[in-house]
């Protein structure tokens, strides 16, 4: 008889590609029956052609808009996936975020259920609050409240090396496994889905930063140094996911200040969609800023997912990101609040061709070890010796 296991996220997970993964590799192993738990996306349009059950919560206080109500939002939601957690019946939960947690937990202790926290980040520091020193306070509890509930739990995951053994040491655990968040091995081949949205000539040299777009993430650094590059007529900055109008207008008044005027911003695609856009680009740029400790010692998915595609990268050199390159040596590090040192790798790789097939031959090498294949045998092993206990 197959395991019922539920993932649950109290968020939208259209765009969160570790969700996906995770509850596909488990539903196809044969063993499981999965279903997953998240919000209801704000279009109030849910996906439902994945090979696992999805189910969404509403959240009807998303009508009351301000700001004010936050906490009624924050609680509606933590309800609903509560009742609609308990009633999956589960054998195994696994939670991604500390709201999923509490609940989670609770269920655990009612109903003797296990769970397994995969955590998609550090929630001991995030940020919270705009005040530092409340946000400190608040990161420090969430720290506390985690270290209880994990050594309760059956088993705890973090995607990166470096975010393991921090989490260790904050929770007081003998083993935080390691379950890269990488794509699927996958063969793409030559796409020009960029140059033909916007119009672009061939001679063009694609620049592109896919996910998040906020701060923090080395855009506004990006477009400064694109703007010294040798070859800035011929490059064009791409920024490829959710951004708000507020940073937007800050992007594109940064462009102008400096003189850029390839500047594009488009919306997000669907995770099964990305590496297709990636794949169009010349360069892909993982910038990621020193503004916290998880960000610190995070690998982006994007790292991973440009090599798959055998796209060069620049990348911050932190000791996670620094992790991946000594094996894929497949783009070029950089400190990434430095516009020369970013200017000089875009134009390194634009006019070394050496270097840059050199970095696109060993991305073929790189992929044979960051690729979800071996990340996902490491899951089934972990929930298989869950079932065991």
């Amino acid at each position: 008889m197959k395991k019922k296991i539920c993932i649950i996220r109290a968020s939208d997970i259209t765009f969160i590609s570790r969700v996906h993964r995770t509850a596909q590799a488990l539903q196809q192993s044969g063993k499981y029956q999965v279903n997953v738990l998240s919000i209801m996306p704000r279009g109030g349009k849910p996906i439902s052609e994945y090979p696992y059950e999805t189910t969404y919560i509403s959240i009807k206080s998303r009508a009351l808009k301000s700001s004010l109500f936050s906490i009624f939002r924050i609680l509606e939601g933590m309800a609903r996936l509560y009742f609609s957690a308990k009633k999956q019946k589960a054998d195994i939960y696994i939670p991604i975020g500390i709201e999923d947690l509490v609940i989670v937990y609770v269920i655990s202790k009612f109903f003797k259920t296990k769970f397994i926290y995969s955590a998609n980040e550090l929630e001991g520091d995030r940020k919270r609050v705009g005040n530092k020193k409340l946000n400190k306070f608040l990161n420090r509890q969430v720290i506390k409240i985690e270290k209880w509930m994990l050594n309760k739990s059956n088993g705890v995951i973090a995607a990166d090396l470096e975010r393991a053994k921090l989490m260790e040491k904050w929770y007081g655990l003998d083993k935080v496994e390691v379950i890269r968040n990488v794509p699927s091995y996958v063969d793409v081949d030559n796409e020009n889905l960029i140059r033909k949205e916007l119009n672009l000539p061939k001679a063009s040299k694609i620049l592109l930063y896919q996910g998040m777009l906020s701060p923090g993430r080395g855009l506004e650094v990006s477009i400064k140094a694109c703007a010294k590059s040798k070859t800035q007529n011929k490059i064009h900055l791409v920024l490829l996911g959710f951004i708000t109008e507020e940073y937007k207008d800050k992007l594109l008044k940064t462009a102008g200040d400096f003189g850029f005027a390839n500047l594009h911003i488009l919306p997000p695609v669907p995770w099964k969609e990305l590496l297709f856009w990636t794949k169009s680009a010349d360069i892909s740029l993982v910038l990621i800023e020193n503004v916290s400790i998880s960000y610190y010692l995070a690998a982006p998915n994007k790292l991973y997912e440009t090599i798959m595609v055998g796209v060069p990268y620049i990348a911050s050199n932190f000791p996670e990101i620094k992790h991946v390159h000594e094996v894929a040596k497949a783009g070029i590090l950089v400190n990434p609040e430095n516009v020369n040192d970013i200017t000089e790798a875009i134009d390194k790789l634009n006019e070394d061709k050496l270097l840059y097939k050199s970095c696109v031959k060993s991305s073929k090498f790189a992929k044979t070890v960051f690729n979800w294949s071996i990340e996902q045998k490491k899951l089934l092993q972990i929930m298989e010796n869950i079932d065991i206990q």
